[in-house]
This record gives C-alpha cells, sequence and structure tokens, in this order.
C-alpha cells in the first residue's frame, strides 16, 4: 500500500469489498451449568407492575400532540414523559387531593396487581 491511497477497512485497494476470510476467535469460557458465578449478576424482576404493559386508548390528535411534546424534551421514552408530567400534576394538589389520589392510587395498584396475579396464574394452567 503506497502513501498516497488509504485503504478503507473492509475494502481492498480497488474500493471493492473485501473476500478475505479472518478466523473467528475462540471464546475464553464457555457458558456451562457449572459457571453458576455468570448468574450471580442476573437479578429477577419482582414488581409485577414493572414487568407488565398497559395501553391508553387516546384519540389521534391527542397522540400527534404528545409526540410532538415527546420530540421537544429530553426524554427517550413516552413513559419518562408521562410519569414527569404526572409528578408535575401531582404536585400541586391540595393536602386533601394528595390524600384522594393517594388512596387511588394504592387501590389501583392492588387491583392491578389481582388481575395480573389472576393471568398469570391462568396461563400457567393452561
Amino acid at each position: 500500500m503506497n502513501n498516497n491511497t488509504k485503504q478503507v477497512a473492509g475494502f481492498n485497494k480497488n474500493r471493492k469489498p473485501s473476500k478475505e476470510r479472518k478466523e473467528v476467535p475462540e471464546p475464553q469460557s464457555a457458558f456451562t451449568a457449572g459457571n453458576k458465578e455468570l448468574l450471580s449478576n442476573i437479578t429477577v424482576e419482582e414488581d409485577i407492575l414493572k414487568t407488565n404493559n398497559k395501553s391508553l386508548g387516546i384519540p389521534a390528535i391527542v397522540w400527534c400532540e404528545y409526540m410532538a411534546l415527546l420530540d421537544t424534551t429530553d426524554n427517550d421514552y413516552t413513559y419518562e414523559l408521562l410519569e414527569e408530567l404526572i409528578h408535575e400534576r401531582t404536585s400541586r394538589f391540595s393536602y386533601d387531593e394528595k390524600q384522594i389520589y393517594d388512596k387511588n392510587l394504592s387501590r389501583k395498584i392492588e387491583n392491578e396487581k389481582f388481575k395480573l396475579e389472576k393471568k398469570i396464574e391462568k396461563k400457567k394452567k393452561a
């Protein structure tokens, strides 16, 4: 290779894709049932509400406005923006509104957990 032309990775000197075969490296250690230390960092998600998704049926115009708002913020995911909006709104609650909100939230969480656990049990039986 001379100094006038730079070789691009994956291409030969004629700027065509390289057809050279490269040796695949062997792994240092493969996973076996005896490698239990590899499994030590894996944690099981305990909260059933964090592992199951729900959807909102919203009008298309509201969805468009929400997505435009998401694009103008630094949030990467829709749930991050929604959580931010929820916290912003609940921070303006009066003491009584906050009490009602907390009561309703705990009731809805318990109902949702019950539904999801029942659904999982039904799947296990089938």
